[in-house]
């Protein structure tokens, strides 16, 4: 098997060195990260190339276009997403490596918020808790695992068929869906962990955050111009 890690990016240059060294240590011959930059007006896509990854750029604003982008112009046979401000756990890549082995089409893990405040940290991760809680029931009771769009790899052909992330708000729980109708094999590892800036919580205040995934999880909300820092429109 061969992994693609695509980073979409928009103006990261002060973290995404941290994401990519995370994951450089991981890789076997063959693999590759890909940046896709989505119109960044800082050192992102220098420091992108720098560090040794291939850097491509995508026009239409927005995650899922520059997600999509990314698994294009991937060459593994595995894409793995992951967001510009995270930082895998030391393992991740060996355990996703170990389920697709054992014939796994997609595989997630659990999002982990960082902060230099303890109790933000506590505070923020609530919503980890209790919204993973209400996954491991999915996955263990109705047999529907649920694959973040920012902590996942997944067989590019199944990323193809489904037809890749919609410009939507929460594309991942819609994109989980699409999973489901195919019947293919989805799991869900606890200790597949990245560890992500709480800055979108800060930004925007985490009750009104989380509340706004949670409409978006009902229905279809466009993403257009929607970023860490708005939330309402």
């Amino acid at each position: 098997m061969r992994f693609s890690f695509i980073i979409p990016a928009l103006n990261e240059e002060k973290l995404i060195a941290d994401c990519i060294n995370s994951i450089k240590p991981q890789l076997a011959k063959g693999d590759e990260i890909i940046v896709v930059d989505n119109g960044s007006r800082d050192a992102t896509p220098t420091i992108a190339k720098k560090l040794g990854c291939r850097v491509i750029y995508e026009k239409e604003k927005g995650i899922s276009p520059a997600r999509n982008r990314g698994a294009k112009e991937a060459k593994g046979d595995i894409i793995c997403f992951v967001d510009a401000d995270g930082v895998l756990s030391k393992t991740w890549l060996q355990k996703a490596r170990k389920h697709l082995s054992e014939g796994s089409d997609a595989i997630g893990g659990i999002v982990v918020y960082e902060n230099e405040s303890l109790a933000k940290r506590i505070w923020y991760n609530t919503y980890t808790v209790l919204a993973y809680s209400g996954l491991f029931l999915s996955k263990f009771i109705l047999s529907r695992a649920f694959v973040p769009g920012n902590n996942m790899a997944i067989r590019k052909k199944v990323f193809k068929k489904i037809g890749g992330f919609k410009h939507i708000t929460g594309e991942d729980i819609w994109f989980s869906k699409e999973l489901w109708k195919l019947k293919t094999k989805v799991g869900f590892d606890p200790k597949m962990i990245i560890y992500y800036s709480s800055r979108g919580f800060d930004e925007a205040g985490f009750i009104r955050t989380v509340a706004f995934w949670i409409v978006a999880t009902l229905i279809k909300k466009s993403s257009k111009d929607y970023d860490y820092k708005h939330k309402w429109y």
